[in-house]
C-alpha cells in the first residue's frame, strides 16, 4: 500500500491558519483553530486542470498547495470564496485572499502576500478549464497545462513584478512569492478546505 505524505506539516498549518485569521503572531501547535480537510491530491486524483474544477466546485475557504519540481519550494494561495465551474470566465473580488510561499528545506523564510486591488482570482470558463486551474491575480500564482497534466509541461507560474516600477503597477498582490518569474512544473499539489475546528488540527 502506497502511503502519500502531505506536502505541508503542522507548523505550516499553524502559519497558514494565522494568516487566514490575520493574526500578527503564529498560532501555537496546540492551539490551531482549523482542520485542513483534504479535497484533492494530484497523485491520488490526477493532475488534469479539469479535475480541479470538478472536485473543488462549491467549496469555499480553501487553500491550494503546490510543490515545485526540482526545488524545495512550496507555493500556494487562499481563496475565501467558493470555487465555481459555471461562471463563464470572470474576475472574482475579495479582500481576504492571499498567496504565499512556505519555509521548507533550503527556503529559510515564508512569504505572505495579501491582495491589493481586490480582483483576486480569475475563474475560467468551461473551455479554459481544460488548461487553467487555480488562477490568482495577474498570474501571480497560476496553474496551467496544455497537455492535461501539471507535472508534464512547465506552464505553472508565479509572476514577479518587483524588478520594474512600471510592471509593479500590474500587480494584484502585495509582493512576489518567488524570486523569479520563470514557468515551472510541479511534483504534487493539494487543495484543503479550511474548517473551523477544536484547537487540535489534523491533516488528513
Amino acid at each position: 500500500m502506497l502511503i502519500v505524505k502531505a506536502i505541508i506539516n503542522k507548523e505550516h498549518v499553524a502559519e497558514l491558519s494565522s494568516w487566514v485569521d490575520r493574526k500578527s503572531t503564529i498560532y501555537s501547535l496546540g492551539n490551531i483553530p482549523y482542520e485542513f480537510q483534504l479535497i484533492l491530491r494530484g497523485s491520488r486524483d490526477g493532475f488534469h486542470p479539469k479535475t480541479f474544477w470538478n472536485m473543488c466546485n462549491g467549496y469555499a475557504g480553501t487553500i491550494v498547495i503546490v510543490k515545485v519540481a526540482g526545488t524545495d519550494e512550496i507555493v500556494g494561495g487562499y481563496n475565501p470564496l467558493a470555487w465555481d465551474n459555471s461562471t463563464g470566465g470572470c474576475n472574482m473580488k475579495t479582500n481576504d485572499s492571499f498567496i504565499f510561499s512556505l519555509k521548507n528545506g533550503n527556503i529559510q523564510n515564508s512569504i505572505l502576500s495579501r491582495i491589493r486591488d481586490n480582483e483576486a482570482l480569475f475563474y475560467s470558463d468551461s473551455n479554459e478549464q481544460n488548461i487553467y486551474g487555480p488562477f490568482f491575480g495577474n498570474r501571480e500564482f497560476m496553474m496551467k497545462s496544455v497537455v492535461s497534466d501539471y507535472t508534464q509541461d512547465k506552464l505553472c507560474q508565479c509572476s514577479n513584478f518587483d524588478g520594474n516600477v512600471f510592471r509593479r503597477a500590474l500587480r494584484s498582490y502585495e509582493k512576489s512569492i518567488r524570486n523569479i518569474s520563470g514557468f515551472f512544473s510541479i511534483v504534487e499539489y493539494e487543495v484543503f478546505k479550511v474548517k473551523k475546528q477544536i484547537p487540535n488540527c489534523t491533516i488528513r
